[in-house]
C-alpha cells in the first residue's frame, strides 16, 4: 500500500473517531443535547432511536455508539431492541462491507416473526439489504427482493416505502446502465405521491433522475431534479444525499463549461462526505475528482487520485466502484496521451462489466419483473373476488324479505360471476402462453443471427490464425517477427469484436451518442496504426436518439468495414467522418484517394456485406466519387420516430 494511501485511510479513521464530537447537522446537535441530559431511560432510548434515524448524515462510529446505547435501554426481543439491530445493516454499509450488512439482515429477518404486527419492522430490513445486495453488484437478486418489497410497500399502503422501493429499483437499473428502465422507474415513484414531506424524506429519487438525464446530456432536466433534490434534503437535513446531489451537480456544471461552479461542488461535496465516512462513496467522489481534474488538465493530480481510489475499491471489493475509478484513470490517460496506458484500462473496464452482466443476466431481471407484473394483476383479481363475495353476501342478507326474488338473483349473480372469473382464467393462459412463445421465437431468432454474425466475423481471424501458427511450424522460417506480429493483431481483433458484440447486445436500447463514443474510441486506435493519413472527425447529435441493439451492431460494423476499406484500399491522405441525428440519422465517410470505380473490384465482398446491414438496420447506403478525387460512403435513416 502506497504512502498516499496510508495517510488517506488514518485521515479517514481521524475523522471517523472525531465526529462523534462535531455537530452534523442543527437536528443530531439538539439530540445529543437531550441525551446527554437528566432524563428517564425511556426517554433515552426513544432520543436514540432517533439519533439513528439520521444515519445518513452519522459515521458508522457515531452510529455504533447510539445502537449500542439504545440496545442497552431496550428489552431484549422487543420492538425497539430488533429496531436498534436494524440500524447495524447501515453500520456495516458505511464501513464498506456490504456482505456482512446483508447476512445481518437475513438474521433478523429469521428471527422476527412474518406477521401482520412485525410487517413494517420487516420492510426496513428488506429495505436495507436491498441496499447491501446492490453495494455488493448482486443486482438481480436485489431487483427480486425490491420487488418484494414495493409489493410488501403496496399491500400496507405505506407511501414512503412506496417511494423507497421505485428509487431503490431505478438505481440498480442505473448501476447495469440501462437508464431508459432507470427513467421508468424513478417517474413512477414521483407520480405516486404529492405529499411534500414524504417527496423530502426520498429526496434521492431527484438526485438519480438528474444523474440519468446528465448520463443523456440532457443537462437542463439534469439541472432542475439535482436542483429539487439538493432543496429537500436540505429540508430533512440529509447529508448523505446531500453530497450526493453536489457531485451530480458539479459533473453537469463541468460538461457545461462551468468550471467554477464545479469545482466548489465537489469540495464542498468533500466536507461533507469526510464528516459521514461512507467508504464507498468516498471511493466515487474520487473517481468524480479524477474526471474533473482531467476535464481540467490535471491529470497527475487525476492519475494520483484515481489510483488511490482503485486500491481502496479492491480492498473493499466494489465491482462497479471499480469500474468508475478505472473511468476516471482512462479519462486521465487520454488527456495525457498515454495511449497504451488507456488502452490497458480500458480492457480492465470491459473485462469488469463482462463480470457483472454474467451475474446479474437481463433475461433473468426481465423475468422476475414479468412474474411481479403477473403477481400484481392476479392480486388485484383476488381482491376483486373478495369485494365480489362481500357483495354477494350484503345482497343476500338484504334480500331476505324477499325470499324466493333474492334467491333467484343471488343464483343468476352467482353465475355471471363464476362465467366471468372463468373468462378471465381463460385470458391469462393464454396471455401466458402467447408470451411463452413470443419469447421463444425472439430468443431463437437473436440465436441464430448472434451465432451467423460470430461465425461472418471471428471466422476470418480464426482462418488467418491457424495460418500463421502453420507458418511459424515451417522449417527454415525467417520471418518469425512478422508472423507473431499477424498472430498478435487477429487475437487482439477477436478480442475487440466480442467485446463489442457482448457491450450492444446487453443493453435493451442504446442512444447515437453511446455509438459515436465507441466508434470514435475504435477509430482512434485505429488511425494510430496510420500516422501518415490525416484524421477528421465531427459530431452534430441533436435528436439522442435510442436503437435496438441489432440496428446498432449493424451500424457499428459498417462504420468498421467502411473505414477499414478507406484506410486499406483507397490510398488517401485524409479521412473525414460526421454523424449527425436530428429527426433523421446521417453518417459520412469520405476520403481523398483514387475513388469508388477503382476499388469496386477489390472491395466487392466488403460492399456487398455492407448494403447486407444496412438493409438489416433499415438504413439506406450510397457511394459517390468526389470531385477532383476521393470517395464518400452516405449511410441515412429517413425515420426515426
Amino acid at each position: 500500500m502506497s504512502k498516499k494511501i496510508i495517510v488517506l485511510v488514518c485521515y479517514l479513521l481521524c475523522n471517523l473517531l472525531t465526529n462523534k464530537l462535531v455537530a452534523q447537522t442543527p437536528i443530531i446537535d439538539s439530540l445529543r443535547k437531550a441525551l446527554n441530559t437528566n432524563i428517564s431511560n425511556k426517554s433515552k432510548q426513544d432520543i436514540s432511536l432517533k439519533m439513528c434515524e439520521q444515519y445518513y448524515s452519522l459515521s458508522a462510529d457515531s452510529l455504533q455508539r447510539y445502537v449500542t446505547i439504545g440496545l442497552s435501554l431496550s428489552p431484549k426481543n422487543s420492538e425497539a431492541h430488533f429496531q436498534f439491530k436494524n440500524f447495524y445493516c447501515f453500520y456495516y454499509l458505511k464501513l464498506g462491507n456490504a456482505s456482512q450488512s446483508i447476512l445481518y439482515s437475513d438474521s433478523l429477518l429469521l428471527k422476527i416473526p412474518d406477521t401482520k404486527k412485525n410487517q413494517a419492522l420487516r420492510l426496513a430490513i428488506t429495505y436495507n439489504k436491498s441496499i447491501g445486495l446492490i453495494r455488493n453488484n448482486q443486482y438481480q437478486e436485489a431487483i427480486q427482493l425490491a420487488l418484494q418489497f414495493l409489493e410488501g410497500a403496496e399491500k400496507t399502503k405505506d407511501t414512503l416505502s412506496v417511494l423507497k422501493a421505485y428509487t431503490i429499483l431505478g438505481w440498480v437499473n442505473m448501476e447495469l446502465d440501462n437508464d431508459h428502465e432507470a427513467v421508468n422507474w424513478l417517474r413512477k415513484g414521483l407520480q405516486y405521491s404529492k405529499n411534500i414531506t414524504l417527496i423530502s424524506n426520498a429526496s434521492s429519487i431527484f438526485n438519480n433522475l438528474a444523474s440519468c438525464y446528465e448520463t443523456r446530456r440532457q443537462y437542463d432536466s439534469a439541472l432542475y431534479f439535482v436542483n429539487q433534490g439538493l432543496r429537500y434534503s436540505m429540508q430533512v437535513e440529509n447529508l448523505g444525499n446531500h453530497a450526493n446531489a453536489l457531485n451530480i451537480r458539479a459533473d453537469i456544471y463541468s460538461k457545461t463549461n462551468k468550471i467554477k461552479e464545479a469545482q466548489k461542488d465537489l469540495e464542498d461535496a468533500l466536507i461533507i462526505r469526510q464528516k459521514i465516512g461512507d467508504l464507498p462513496y468516498i471511493i466515487a467522489d474520487m473517481g468524480q475528482l479524477s474526471r474533473f481534474y482531467a476535464s481540467t488538465h490535471q491529470t497527475e493530480k487525476g492519475i494520483s487520485i484515481a489510483l488511490e481510489g482503485i486500491e481502496l475499491a479492491k480492498q473493499s471489493k466494489n465491482i462497479s466502484k471499480l469500474i468508475y475509478v478505472y473511468q476516471g484513470l482512462a479519462k486521465n490517460y487520454q488527456e495525457a496521451n498515454r495511449s497504451k496506458e488507456q488502452t490497458d484500462v480500458l480492457k480492465n473496464i470491459i473485462i469488469l462489466k463482462d463480470s457483472l452482466y454474467l451475474k446479474n443476466s437481463a433475461a433473468a431481471i426481465a423475468e422476475m419483473v414479468t412474474k411481479y407484473e403477473l403477481q400484481k394483476k392476479e392480486n388485484i383479481i383476488i381482491q376483486q373476488e373478495n369485494k365480489l363475495i362481500r357483495n354477494r353476501y350484503f345482497s343476500i342478507g338484504t334480500a331476505l324479505a324477499f325470499l324466493l326474488a333474492g334467491i333467484i338473483a343471488w343464483l343468476v349473480y352467482r353465475n355471471y360471476t363464476h362465467i366471468q372469473k372463468r373468462k378471465m382464467q381463460e385470458v391469462l393462459a393464454e396471455e401466458k402462453i402467447n408470451t411463452f412463445k413470443a419469447i421463444k421465437l425472439a430468443e431463437e431468432k437473436e440465436r441464430k443471427r448472434i451465432a451467423a454474425d460470430l461465425h461472418d466475423n471471428l471466422g476470418s481471424y480464426a482462418a488467418a490464425i491457424t495460418s500463421n501458427i502453420r507458418y511459424l511450424k515451417e522449417p527454415g522460417h525467417v520471418d518469425m517477427l512478422t508472423t507473431i506480429t499477424q498472430l498478435d493483431e487477429n487475437a487482439q481483433g477477436i478480442v475487440t469484436q466480442l467485446s463489442d458484440t457482448i457491450w450492444i447486445l446487453k443493453n435493451e436500447y442504446l442512444p447515437i451518442t453511446k455509438l459515436a463514443d465507441r466508434f470514435k474510441l475504435w477509430a482512434q486506435r485505429m488511425m494510430e496504426n496510420y500516422p501518415d493519413i490525416a484524421y477528421f472527425y465531427q459530431e452534430d447529435i441533436e435528436d439522442d436518439i435510442e436503437l435496438t441493439p441489432v440496428k446498432i451492431l449493424n451500424i457499428f460494423l459498417i462504420l468498421k468495414e467502411c473505414l477499414n476499406n478507406a484506410l486499406k484500399h483507397s490510398s488517401c491522405s485524409e479521412i473525414h467522418i460526421s454523424i449527425r441525428s436530428n429527426r433523421e440519422l446521417e453518417i459520412k465517410i469520405a476520403d481523398n484517394g483514387i475513388g469508388i470505380s477503382s476499388l469496386t473490384n477489390s472491395q466487392g465482398s466488403g460492399l456487398e456485406n455492407v448494403k447486407h446491414r444496412a438493409h438489416e438496420c433499415g438504413m439506406k447506403v450510397s457511394w459517390e466519387n468526389i470531385l477532383p478525387k476521393g470517395t464518400c460512403v452516405n449511410l441515412y435513416m429517413p425515420t426515426t420516430n
